[in-house]
């Protein structure tokens, strides 16, 4: 895919020693997103978990990191009760999606012990969101001469947008070329139809360095 060459030519913190590296890695992460509006009708709210790649070069205490992502698919389903022609009927429907994104981030890293360093990066990130809704309501409502559908309906939306994206890091560097990352990126999310919110990502991983 694409962004993976864009991850090996940009960057992740390397070592505590100064001068130029190269660092490639990966992670797991954890992403809580959030819209505003009313919490109870929020379909759209949820947690997922996904990988991280990430890769890129750094000189001194200066970096630049380029990362790709992509979480699991968060599910909401409903249920609703109605009478229809005098029966209760039950509608269900389920509204999903998932994120992916690629992020070109700049920051700084500072050492903060031996192996431990703190790093800090801001940058921008491209995001695709893809939404699906089904429905089984066509079905159980609908008469004559209305297209009655055979199957549950789904329809699909695709959103993509640009937004900053601000992150923290601890890496601790196990040996030479090997380090521990943990951090936490937060960014907005805007979709279609005026519908916001925004993203916290905690995410754990290991990084290789080399030159």
């Amino acid at each position: 895919m694409r962004f993976l060459l864009l991850l090996v030519v940009l960057a992740v913190p390397a070592n505590p020693v100064h001068g130029q590296s190269l660092t490639v890695g990966g992670a797991i992460q954890y992403d809580v997103q959030r819209f505003d509006g009313d919490s109870s009708l929020n379909r759209l709210d949820g947690e997922s978990l996904g990988w991280m790649l990430v890769g890129g070069a750094r000189i001194d205490h200066w970096l630049i990191r380029g990362e790709g992502s992509r979480g699991a698919t968060i599910h909401n389903t409903q249920t609703l009760m109605l009478t229809v022609n005098q029966r209760p009927t039950t509608i269900a429907s389920e509204l999903s999606h998932d994120s992916r994104e690629i992020a070109v981030l700049g920051g700084y890293a500072h050492g903060v012990g031996a192996r431990c360093e703190a790093v800090i990066l801001g940058g921008i990130s491209a995001v695709t969101v893809h939404r699906t809704f089904t429905t089984d309501a066509g079905q159980l409502i609908l008469i004559p001469p209305s297209a009655i559908p055979t199957t549950v309906v789904t329809t699909a939306f695709v959103d993509r947008f640009a937004t900053w994206t601000a992150e923290a890091d601890v890496v601790v560097h196990a040996t030479r070329r090997i380090g521990v990352v943990v951090g936490v990126r937060v960014q907005p999310i805007s979709l279609a139809d005026d519908i916001s919110g925004r993203s916290v990502n905690t995410f754990a991983g290991m990084l290789w360095q080399f030159k």
